[in-house]
This record gives structure tokens, C-alpha cells and sequence, in this order.
């Protein structure tokens, strides 16, 4: 079966949930499983994903390659996170990437085949319009307003979320990819983070999380001390006005 026929619940039935999950405060998880979460727990599972893919990847999340404890930890709260998530987005575009075609593969592989299915490009129903200061669907911006907002990202987004009378309660950030050697992930930044949000949970409405793989897990955490998570990825961008950090959000800016 395709993941296309799969994939029940479209996009603003997606975002009337989450709203309708902050309106009544109840425990959310809504995350993606793009590429670079397929090689990592793809790698030495799934036929056809190379070393030097695995390792690429490594790099792009300022993980060092030795450092396998905690690449075995981080994999083993990334499975974790798309088993618990409540909304789970995969690929709905298999020529998007030469990566794209594993992900049904390894989809069925870890059994989340069974998982409320969505496209994992719903976030970019949270893209800012080029032109103003509005998201460019309604639903996805009445969620983003009159809120109080945590943030995961190194993105200041404050001041376009004071647009719609939103406040920054609490932001954290994680190193840019890439981020070179002095800026590798850890167990102790990565307990950092989750202990930072555990702190201020009381302070939060809804969390947006642009935070690579990371923001998988970050979400779940969420979830577990009842807060409500969602990864919003490169949309992010967006709200600051950059464009250029994927194809479809240059492509996007080239046609609007």
C-alpha cells in the first residue's frame, strides 16, 4: 500500500485538532519523519541506506561519528518519539529525494504503519505569506495568535509573533546544523533542553519546534508533562522572512 492511501487526515482537519487540543489543554504530538530521521534509524535496518549517508547525516546534526552511546540513545528517543506521537507525518512525494523511497519501507518496518498518518509537509501550512505578516492558511494562523508560545529554535521570532498579540514565554535552541566541531550534540546539552522545558511548562500554551530531528523528541517530551508539541520545521524560517532554506519555500517566494 502507497503512503498517499494511507494518509487520512488532511491538513486543516489537522490543524482544527490541534487548535481544539489548546483550547481544552489536552497532551499533543504532532511530528515528521523526513529524510534525515529515515537514515538514522534506516542505517544497518534497511537495505540500501550507505554508511556514508548515515555519516553525513551525523555531521548535519552535529553528532560526533564515535560517539556512539549517544547516537544509540538519540536513536533509540527518535523511534520512541514516532511511536508515541499522536499525528505522525510521512512522505506523501517519493521524488522528492533519493531518500523518499524508503520511508514507506522503513514505515512498516518500525510498525507505524498502525499511527494516524499525515503529510509531512503539513508545516508548511504554517509559512508566513512573502507579502504581509499572515500565515498563508487562516486556521494555522488563528493558532499561532493571542497565545502564550514556547519556542525551540535559534530563530527570534518574537517579534512577528507580537504581531498577533502572541509572547515568547520561553525559547531554547540547540546548534545550527552544521555547526561545526566545538558545537557537537550531548547527552548533557541534549538533558539541557528537556529539563528546560519541563521548568517552564506552566508558562505554555503550545510549543513550535524547529529543531531537526531533534524537535521529535522534544515533542514527545512535551507531550508527556501534557503539553502540546509541534514541528514546525523550516516554516519557521519563514516568519522571519528567509526563504531560501528549501526548494519549496524558494519556490513558494519565486510564485507568490
Amino acid at each position: 500500500m502507497e503512503n498517499k492511501k494511507q494518509i487520512l487526515i488532511d491538513n486543516n482537519k489537522l490543524l482544527k485538532i490541534i487548535e481544539k487540543s489548546i483550547d481544552e489543554g489536552l497532551p499533543l504530538s504532532v511530528v515528521r519523519k523526513g529524510d534525515g530521521e529515515n537514515v538514522l534509524i534506516g542505517f544497518n535496518k534497511i537495505k540500501g541506506i550507505s554508511i556514508n549517508k548515515y555519516l553525513k547525516k551525523l555531521k548535519h546534526f552535529n553528532i560526533r561519528k564515535l560517539d556512539f552511546k549517544f547516537q544509540n540513545f538519540f536513536k533509540k528517543k527518535l523511534i520512541e518519539s514516532f511511536m508515541s506521537a499522536d499525528y505522525l507525518g510521512i512522505a506523501k512525494d517519493y521524488s522528492y529525494s533519493s531518500i523518499r523511497k524508503f520511508d514507506n519501507e522503513i514505515t512498516k518496518y518500525y510498525k507505524l504503519d498502525v499511527k494516524n498518518l499525515i503529510d509531512s509537509h503539513f508545516h508548511l501550512e504554517f509559512v508566513k505569506n512573502p507579502n504581509n505578516n499572515q500565515l498563508m492558511n487562516p486556521f494555522a494562523q488563528n493558532i499561532i495568535s493571542n497565545k502564550k508560545i514556547g519556542i525551540i529554535s535559534h530563530l527570534n521570532v518574537s517579534k512577528f509573533l507580537a504581531i498577533h498579540n502572541t509572547v515568547v514565554n520561553a525559547q531554547f535552541s540547540i546548534p545550527k546544523r552544521n555547526a561545526g566541531f566545538f558545537k557537537k550534540m550531548s547527552l548533557k546539552k541534549f538533558d539541557y533542553i528537556i529539563d528546560s522545558i519541563s521548568n517552564v511548562k506552566k508558562e505554555v500554551d503550545v510549543w513550535f519546534v524547529a529543531a531537526g530531528p531533534y524537535a521529535k523528541v522534544f515533542c514527545n517530551h512535551i507531550k508527556s508533562i501534557n503539553g502540546i508539541g509541534i514541528d514546525v520545521g523550516s516554516a519557521m524560517d519563514t516568519w522571519v522572512g528567509e526563504y531560501h532554506s528549501r526548494k519549496y519555500l524558494r519556490e513558494l517566494n519565486d510564485n507568490l
